[in-house]
């Protein structure tokens, strides 16, 4: 690890420039929330390469590669990138894996398929996640149970059992879970095998569903296959069902940033989801 007084390596000065973030900042809870809200600002969550069956590479060159030209990537990609370079500016992190709750009937045993981390910072342990698509949270989470706590973008709280805290977003409609974890550090043998599962295995709905969501200041944009809807922060929103293949794309390309022409074999698999009635 490098020191916080120690110059950000070259390699990642593009990076920070993505997220008009200095590369320089002393560890700090407040520069963290920066950190966390320019990268979520910055790069869009999409699963584009396991829609199209490309590769979903994990290394630090390829992450940062893909991000500077205009696409995103899910939580293994947000949050590998985001940790080195926090570690590169002297943050202290223990990387995790969690298992997603959203739509879960209780009881029912899920696989470890996201990654967060946690941060030692100003004396405090915190949550800090770039990679949860329209349910990320934008800012740091202490690690207490039982204390909702507000964000840019929605309060969360977490919830404690024994070791494993849960997750959770406030809706309309009370507490909605998001993920559940223990707060034991996980390896990048342990990401590169989940992530092959999400990108390779026919149960993932990433190999299946087309998903990118895009923060904003005012909300978030998200796409569903062929459903658009935008979120407000203010609570009011927009729905809009999307049914062909160029309007997909050209939605994609401007509403979200992304260069989705440039993605082999993805128009086919949008094609598929464009023909398939009554899109989820």
């Amino acid at each position: 690890m490098l020191h916080a007084d120690d110059a950000a390596p070259a390699a990642l000065a593009p990076y920070f420039d993505l997220i008009g973030q200095p590369g320089t900042a002393k560890p700090s809870l407040a520069a963290l929330a920066r950190l966390q809200l320019g990268h979520i600002l910055a790069i869009p969550f999409e699963n584009l390469n396991p829609l199209a069956g490309l590769r979903v590479p994990l290394d630090t060159a390829a992450l940062l590669d893909k991000f500077t030209h205009r696409r995103g990537g899910y939580c293994f990609e947000h949050n590998l990138l985001y940790r080195h370079a926090l570690e590169t500016l002297g943050y202290r992190t223990t990387p995790l894996l969690a298992r997603v709750r959203v739509n879960v009937a209780p009881g029912t045993v899920t696989p470890r398929t996201h990654m967060l981390l946690l941060v030692d910072v100003d004396g405090e342990r915190v949550l800090t996640d770039t990679g949860f698509g329209k349910a990320t949270p934008t800012a740091p989470l202490r690690l207490i149970a039982g204390v909702p706590q507000q964000t840019p973008h929605g309060v969360y709280r977490l919830t404690q059992e024994g070791d494993e805290y849960q997750l959770e977003t406030e809706t309309g409609e009370g507490w909605a879970p998001l993920y559940a974890f223990e707060p034991r550090p996980a390896y990048q043998v342990d990401f590169e095998m989940s992530n092959w599962f999400v990108s390779t295995h026919p149960a993932s709905h990433f190999t299946r569903d087309l998903i990118a969501v895009r923060t904003v200041a005012n909300g978030r944009h998200v796409l569903h296959n062929g459903r658009y809807s935008f979120y407000g922060t203010d609570g009011t929103g927009t729905r809009e069902e999307i049914t062909t293949v160029a309007a997909l794309v050209h939605l994609l390309e401007n509403t979200f940033g992304l260069a989705a022409s440039e993605v082999a074999g993805l128009e086919a698999k949008l094609g598929r989801i464009v023909g398939t009635s009554g899109n989820p």
